[in-house]
């Protein structure tokens, strides 16, 4: 469940920094007033509107098989990619709500990515480059 002004996670969808994005498949709408709106299975006329404010690939996960007294061990890692969305707008027919744009501004300043950016992998024959 999000409101207005969460950052949330969300796997990777296509979009640069800054890019606006449209959902409109709302499935559950929740109003200050306790009143609460449930899909069957979508809400009718519901959107939400966001801003990309990361792209990367979230923690690297570690894949561990092993057979006991076999001598068989193999590792392999896996870092899913990831886009962080800030929400910027919810609306829901007669819902509506809104940021404005100093808000969006001033969050997505504030908000730092904990995603790693993607960076190319290494080829066979390139120099690897210690640091002391």
């Amino acid at each position: 469940m999000c409101k207005l002004g969460d950052v949330i996670q969300v796997e990777k969808l296509e979009g640069a920094k800054g890019s606006d994005m449209t959902f409109t498949e709302v499935l559950l709408v929740s109003q200050a007033s306790g009143e609460t709106l449930v899909g069957s299975p979508l809400v009718a006329q519901a959107s939400v509107t966001g801003q990309v404010v990361g792209q990367g690939r979230d923690e690297k996960i570690l894949i561990v098989k092993m057979k006991r007294r076999k001598q068989y061990r193999r590792t392999q890692g896996h870092r899913q990619e990831q886009t962080q969305i800030l929400i910027t707008g919810i609306s829901a027919g007669a819902l509506q709500g809104t940021l404005s744009a100093s808000e969006i501004t001033e969050k997505s300043k504030k908000f730092f990515s904990n995603l790693k950016p993607k960076t190319a992998p290494r080829k066979a024959n390139d120099p690897v480059v210690a640091q002391a």
